[in-house]
């Protein structure tokens, strides 16, 4: 008799479960979908590519989307049982609420536990996965990097285009931007730094057009009918002016790629910490790896997240007498923005160091449990 009451139960839940995360995770990854959409259908990136890229951009929207369906499901599942009566029927047949919650807690126990491994592993091995992805893509389809009437940042380089036309790889009305490398000294340049790529100063070159021409180590611009700028650091009032009609210019995009795409997403927990380590085994300031340990006490927040929402969720569902997802959907929401503002202030507060990020992090889920808590005590009292 219990145990055919738990497995209902748990499949109550357990649809509107993957109904929240089906809703939330849209909700969180449509903009990166036009994205990808755009990377299909303008500028020409292969479908198969662009799948396989959606498909690595999962593991990261699940980290923030399965809390608040753990929420949601809660929400809606004993909101339907509370409605229809059943509640009132169970109680009535002698069960109390520790018998009618236990299989849902231990369900988001175990949730936690696998959000634990998952958010201090696989999360990031597969995150790795995509900046590979993105590496090869970028090589494949160089424009990809280019939208029209923007800025593209590559490294030492900025790039504007009037017009991309993905179709010929050719880019128009383009404008190369060189800043000066405070890190080089200029007076100890050789002969071959007049070319523009080895050019410590700022420079600006400017074409009507350029054909772009991609390589395994970077891509290589044709730029036709055009003219490079340079002013004198010492009387900007000179200033260099050549034209050309055809002029061969070579970015490389290794080591930009490298540092444009990773990300702490994709480093593993135990890499997070021995970052961490030899940070402060060299007196290094928290400022200089700050994001590091706010990222790795982030994954076991929201790992330890759906037990939190569960908490909060279970009396509010017991004791509502409305049903319907859109109430469901209203009532997780606003609990997640105030979730939400809570890791804000939490976050704020230990980056400016007025308390330890391993202890003020826990500020939205001890906050959360806190109300649960009390809500759920109340509830028992009646």
């Amino acid at each position: 008799m219990i145990k055919k009451l738990h497995l209902y139960i748990i499949k109550e839940f357990f649809i509107s479960f993957i109904f929240g995360i089906l809703v939330f995770s849209l909700l969180l990854i449509i903009n990166i979908a036009f994205e990808l959409v755009e990377l299909a259908l303008s500028k020409g990136v292969a479908i198969f590519l662009v799948l396989k890229l959606f498909v690595f951009y999962l593991p990261n929207i699940l980290t923030l989307s399965i809390p608040m369906s753990v929420l949601f499901g809660v929400l809606l599942s004993y909101g339907k049982l509370s409605s229809d009566n059943e509640i009132t029927a169970m109680k009535s047949c002698g069960l109390n609420y520790k018998t009618l919650t236990t299989p849902v807690i231990y369900f988001v126990c175990i949730l936690s536990i696998f959000l634990s491994f998952f958010n201090h592993f696989i999360a990031p091995t597969i995150s790795n996965h995509s900046k590979h992805l993105y590496e090869e893509i970028i090589t494949k389809s160089p424009l990809a990097r280019f939208d029209a009437k923007s800025i593209t940042n590559i490294g030492n380089y900025s790039l504007y285009t009037n017009k991309v036309n993905n179709k010929t790889n050719s880019l128009f009305g383009l404008n190369i931007y060189k800043f000066e490398n405070n890190d080089e000294d200029v007076s100890k340049k050789n002969k071959k730094d007049i070319l523009p790529q080895n050019d410590k100063e700022s420079w600006r070159i400017s074409a009507a057009s350029a054909s772009v021409k991609a390589y395994d180590n970077g891509i290589q611009l044709t730029l036709h009918n055009g003219y490079l700028q340079k002013a004198n650091p010492a009387n900007m009032s000179e200033i260099t002016h050549m034209t050309f009609k055809k002029y061969i210019f070579f970015i490389s995009l290794g080591e930009n790629i490298k540092k444009d795409t990773i990300t702490l997403a994709s480093i593993q927990s135990p890499q997070l910490l021995k970052i961490i380590d030899e940070c402060k085994q060299q007196g290094m300031p928290l400022s200089s790896y700050v994001n590091y340990q706010r990222d790795f006490w982030l994954r076991w927040v929201f790992a330890i997240a759906p037990i939190a929402f569960v908490i909060i969720a279970l009396p509010i569902g017991l004791i509502s007498n409305k049903r319907g997802k859109v109430m469901g959907f209203g009532v997780s929401l606003g609990i997640t923005i105030l979730y939400y503002m809570l890791f804000l202030i939490s976050t704020s507060l230990g980056e400016k160091e007025y308390a330890p990020l391993s202890i003020i992090m826990w500020l939205p889920n001890f906050v959360t449990t806190l109300i649960g808590s009390y809500l759920f005590f109340k509830m028992v009292k009646k």
